[in-house]
């Protein structure tokens, strides 16, 4: 799971300016978006080739990547809402710097942090699932290769 951090490794969230988180909970909130807009193709992706995964591969399997598809999606919207609240704690933060626990904030910080690191990892074996469903689906079409004459 620690292979999906964007920081150094050691005391970093404990040391580091607050501009610097600011822009680590950008990244985040920026990988996110993109995996949500995977998610949504790979929903996409098994909704076109439903018929012909269900040839190939069990209804049970299929409703149940379905399910896992949805509650990833449904995950990366409550991570982007967290990270949005992040970053309105560090704009606080940089305003106001003695109103706020900083402390209880990089706690914080860490463990958000790891679920963000945590549905990386969760996505990827998922995406993984949903290419190889399709694969064979894609690879037993008559592709139309113009455009590789063009």
């Amino acid at each position: 799971m620690s292979n999906y951090r964007n920081r150094p490794k050691g005391d970093y969230i404990q040391e580091a300016a607050w501009q610097d988180l600011y822009k680590l909970a950008e990244r985040w909130q920026d990988n996110l978006k993109f995996q949500l807009y995977e998610i949504k193709f790979l929903e996409r992706l098994i909704d076109t080739y439903f018929i012909k995964l269900l040839l190939q591969e069990n209804l049970d399997e299929l409703r149940e990547l379905q399910i896992d598809l949805h509650q990833s999606k449904n995950q990366s919207l409550k991570l982007l809402e967290d990270i949005q609240m992040h970053l309105n704690y560090i704009a606080e933060m940089l305003i106001e710097p003695y109103k706020l626990d900083r402390s209880t904030f990089r706690v914080e910080h860490e463990l958000l942090e790891d679920d963000v690191s945590e549905f990386t990892v969760n996505h990827k074996i998922i995406q993984f699932t949903v290419f190889k469903m399709t694969k064979d689906v894609l690879e037993n079409e008559k592709p139309n290769f113009i455009w590789k004459y063009n």
